[in-house]
């Protein structure tokens, strides 16, 4: 009775979190976009309440960090409605929305966080909680002139995303790391084409939904966890995950590397250093990528000399790897070129 109880618990708060998301992107007032946000954060917070000492810890540090974005953003919200001060408010708004993504230089709560979440609320947080900040940072980069500000800011997210992943173990903090890293590609993008953001975005999202169900399925955490016998028995998703991890990474002929096309054709023309700088990041995060792909392969001999297990889902899961990274990678290219 009890599971059944926290089941629908699940399922109510995951639609109010839909509802909150709805409610800011039709919104037509600054306000009412405060307010689904905030209807997001509770819904969320619902969602996230965690079994464990550790999960309750992280669930705390997220509330207040979050609770810390909602007061800027209300006062920017009362700032504005009270015609007061345009400039500060502008400034509030931008700090707000800076501190619930997680971005530079508000980045320093995503690894403590993630760390001591389970794959499920580590998916909310790196995925469904940036839509609603990064389309409101998007209509607000068109109407302002910042530019040269959020290039700067973009520049040392990735460089402390790249940075601060090396030589990690803990494959939720690597993930954090990625996500600040991703996140200073997508922010450059919001002071352009809103299509151009929303294609990466979408891409990104569906391919950080299936790696981390792929490492929630076959129950790794860390660098440690490849050497359990389930995991040693999933020869298949072990090859989903490499290639998913390929295509975040950005390497050709994988759809991360249309993404990273599609970034250069977006902002090369107006940041063309910037742009330089963020891609050549790439490169450096490519190298924790690469540890945790080679990690997983130091067990590959000893998974194929025992006895490998395939089932029906995880020979889905490697069709849809395939499907995503490398067939779908064409469509991705076609949005580019538009």
């Amino acid at each position: 009775m009890s599971g059944l109880v926290t089941n629908l618990s699940m399922v109510v708060s995951f639609i109010f979190c839909v509802v909150g998301i709805l409610m800011s992107l039709v919104s037509i007032s600054l306000l009412g976009v405060w307010v689904g946000i905030e209807l997001n954060f509770l819904a969320v917070i619902s969602f996230m309440a965690g079994n464990s000492g550790e999960e309750v810890e992280g669930v705390i540090k997220y509330y207040i960090i979050q609770i810390l974005g909602s007061c800027f953003n209300l006062m920017s919200v009362l700032m504005v409605m009270n015609g007061m001060w345009y400039s500060v408010s502008g400034t509030m708004l931008l700090v707000g929305m800076f501190i619930k993504l997680g971005a530079f230089p508000f980045h320093f709560w995503v690894a403590p966080v993630v760390k001591n979440l389970p794959w499920a609320s580590c998916g909310v947080i790196l995925i469904l909680q940036k839509i609603v900040p990064l389309w409101v940072m998007s209509n607000y980069m068109h109407m302002k002139s910042e530019v040269n500000f959020m290039e700067v800011v973009c520049v040392l997210g990735c460089c402390f995303g790249c940075f601060g992943g090396l030589g990690v173990l803990n494959y939720r903090v690597l993930l954090g790391f990625s996500s600040i890293h991703q996140l200073g590609f997508m922010l450059m993008m919001t002071c352009f084409k809103s299509m151009s953001l929303f294609v990466y975005f979408s891409w990104y999202s569906m391919l950080m939904v299936v790696l981390i169900s792929s490492l929630w399925k076959v129950n790794v955490f860390s660098l440690l966890d490849l050497t359990k016998d389930t995991v040693l028995n999933n020869l298949t998703i072990m090859w989903a995950l490499a290639m998913y991890l390929f295509s975040i990474a950005g390497l050709p002929p994988f759809t991360g590397c249309a993404l990273k096309t599609l970034f250069l054709i977006t902002c090369w023309s107006n940041m063309m250093l910037g742009s330089s700088v963020c891609l050549m990041t790439s490169c450096v995060s490519l190298a924790f990528y690469l540890s945790m792909i080679m990690s997983m392969s130091v067990y590959w001999g000893k998974s194929i000399s025992s006895r490998v297990i395939t089932t029906n889902s995880s020979a889905v899961m490697g069709v849809m790897s395939v499907l995503v990274n490398l067939v779908l990678g064409p469509v991705v290219f076609e949005f580019s070129s538009m």
